[in-house]
This record gives structure tokens, sequence and C-alpha cells, in this order.
């Protein structure tokens, strides 16, 4: 399934393949240990032949991606599956958030890039890959002309980050590949601007799992969640331990459902918006949001575009569980962070519902790629979908 191939190219977990693994031509893996774990790693957990290999990249740097290409004959496909945030490196092109224009990109490669921005970081390690592909000319010989392959269908893959940038690279490469499909596991939320995330659902499918936070970070969604907390703090009118004490007390007792109950407990606990007493917090909130609206006037434009996530969207969320004891042992031994017995509805939503961070348990590990690939299957196999 093309999720296992993102999230194998997230994980570093195949020693124990090693030994499948003999010796080989390998002028097609660049950047392995002498160990070959990486391969033995990409061939064990995604369950593919070393014939299915046709090209494997593990460079690891600032903008060097880890990527591989493989022949997928079963679906007549030939899929490019782009790594996602692993490395230290690639945490900081995570944070390179401001947005670069489009504009030279899309004359370059034949799509309209007007007055269209992404994020920053993965248009830098889009750049790379690109030119790591056009170096080596794979895709040409397996697709164009007479190549063996001609009749497959290009498809491009990728986890978190490496959706990002297998959305922009589907655009570079449309022109030559008109029939080139992208799937998006878990992409970043502030990536790209609002045309070109609508224009890509003719080719990018999306999907997020429930309380995901990285299809939800942006800039304004990040200050906005910041805001939030502090006008909340403003309106508190008992102290942190009571607040603690109370929930600690109510825990299992209540469900989350009942809305005359919660809407009492806020009166309980909160000071109206338009009623907070005067306080020497409510001052100092009152000077940081002078000092942050001066910081946003003097950043300049491109800090005021908004980005979202691209593509065709299925929100995988959650609307049920199935309880037994192994669940809540599970649930016990994670606090509260597994998913185990939870149940999954795919919903459609637009690229701007995801326009707030939710403040879930499951908020970072609903982002890990093996539990978005264990729960994609499950819905997929609900629906008696082959993965």
């Amino acid at each position: 399934s093309y999720e296992r191939c993102a999230m194998n190219s997230d994980g570093e977990i195949g020693e124990r393949a090693i030994s499948d693994v003999d010796e080989m031509n390998r002028d097609h893996i660049v950047g392995d240990n002498f160990l070959h774990i990486h391969e033995a790693t990409m061939l064990a957990h995604a369950g593919l032949n070393k014939s299915d290999i046709a090209y494997a990249s593990f460079e690891s740097g600032f903008y060097e991606t880890p990527y591989f290409i493989v022949i997928d004959r079963e679906w007549k496909s030939i899929v490019v599956s782009i790594r996602g945030s692993l490395t230290l490196e690639d945490c900081v092109v995570d944070v390179l958030l401001d947005p670069s224009p489009l504009d030279a990109l899309g004359a370059k490669y034949g799509f309209d890039g007007t007055d269209q921005y992404c994020h920053g970081g993965v248009l830098e390690c889009t750049n790379w890959l690109h030119a790591d592909l056009m170096k080596h000319k794979i895709l040409e010989k397996l697709l164009l002309g007479n190549a063996e392959y001609s009749d497959y269908t290009l498809r491009i893959v990728g986890h978190s980050l490496g959706a990002g940038i297998g959305v922009i690279l589907s655009l570079m490469l449309r022109n030559t590949f008109p029939d080139l499909r992208c799937t998006c596991y878990s992409p970043p939320g502030g990536f790209i601007t609002w045309r070109l995330a609508k224009e890509c659902s003719d080719f990018v499918n999306t999907f997020v799992l429930d309380s995901d936070l990285v299809p939800r970070l942006s800039i304004n969604n990040m200050e906005r969640l910041r805001d939030e907390v502090l006008h909340l703090l403003a309106r508190v009118k008992i102290s942190k331990y009571d607040i603690a004490k109370r929930i600690f007390s109510l825990s299992g007792e209540v469900e989350l459902g009942d809305l005359d109950f919660l809407l009492q407990e806020n009166e309980d606990l909160l000071y109206p918006q338009d009623d907070i007493p005067d306080s020497e917090f409510l001052h100092q909130l009152q000077r940081f949001e002078r000092i942050q609206q001066e910081r946003r006037s003097s950043r300049g434009v491109s800090r005021s575009i908004n980005l979202y996530p691209p593509g065709r969207i299925v929100h995988l969320v959650k609307t049920g569980q199935s309880k037994n004891c192994l669940h809540g042992v599970a649930g016990c031994i994670s606090c509260g962070l597994s998913n185990a017995g939870f149940e999954y509805t795919p919903i459609r939503k637009e690229n701007d519902d995801f326009n707030e961070i939710e403040i879930s348990p499951t908020l970072w590990t609903d982002h890990f790629p093996n539990r978005v690939c264990m729960e994609i299957e499950k819905v997929a196999k609900s629906f008696g979908i082959d993965t």
C-alpha cells in the first residue's frame, strides 16, 4: 500500500531484516550505511522485493531528503515515496515558515504560480529532490517513450514534510507526466496558498488523522492558540490547584457531550469575556497584545499570507470506541496517548477547516506514520478496499 511506502521511508527499524539483503549491484542505492540497514527496512516493512526498487537515496541533510522509487506491478504504478521529518535538520526545515513565491517556478514548469506562495523550507527540499531526479533520469527511463513501464502511472506519496515536497514536485512534473497522482499523509498546514491548494485537488489526495497537530500548524494558528490561552488565564476565577482537583474528581463520571454540564462548569470557573476583573496580569496581557500587534505590522506582507493544507482532504474523525479491558490498559499505560479501540470515520473536509489547533491527548501521536497507516488500512478494509 502507498501509505506503507510513505511510512517506510520514515522509519529506521530494519536491522532484523539485514540477513534478507544479499550482495547485489547497489548503484541504484545511494547514501545507505555499510550494513544496508535502510534498504533492509524498506524491503522488510513495505513487503517489497529487491527487484521492486528502481532507485533509493538515503542522503539526509538540511535540504537533502531521503526518497525511493518503487515499481508497483500489482497496481501498474511507479511510486516515488518521500520521507517526512525525522532528523534535527528536518526540524530546522520545518520551521522555515516564511512563504516563498511560486511565480518563477510556475513559469519554468508550466503551472500558474502567479501570486501564489508555499512553505519556504518545503520548496528548498523540493528543488533538491527534483534536481536529483533529473540527474539520474530514473523516471524517464521507466515511463517515457518505449520504456518497459510506459503504460504505468506515476504516483508520488509522502508523509508530513515529505507530503509537502510531493505536492510541489507533482506541480513540477505534471507537464511531463500529465496522469500523475499525489497522495499526502499528514501534510503541513501552513503549506500553500488558497488557489493552488484547491486547484491541485484534481491530482492530490490528502489524509489527516483526527487531532493531528501538523496539518493545523501555521503562524496564525499558533498565535491564535497562544492568545486564547492567555485570555483564558485572565478569566479564571479560582486557583490552578482547585481547577486540577475539580478535573480529576470528575474524571470518568461525566460524558463530554453533556453540553449543559460544560456550560455550567465554564460559568463556575471563568469570568465572562466582557467582564474580566482588573488585575496586574490583565494589564500585562494588554501590553503584550499591543507589542504583538506592532510586531505583526512590521513583519511585512509575506507574514500575512495565509497558507493551507493541499488537495482534496479526507479527515479520519474519531467517532466511536470499542471498550474492552485491553484497550483500557493501553490507554492507562500510555496516559491517554493510545488510539487502541478507537473507531474512525472518513469525512471530506475543506482546506480551511483546519484553521485552529485542537487540544487533545493524541494531537502529536496522531501524526505518527505507523498510526496513520494502521487507521487508513482499517478504514479501507471496512469499505472492502484491498491495501
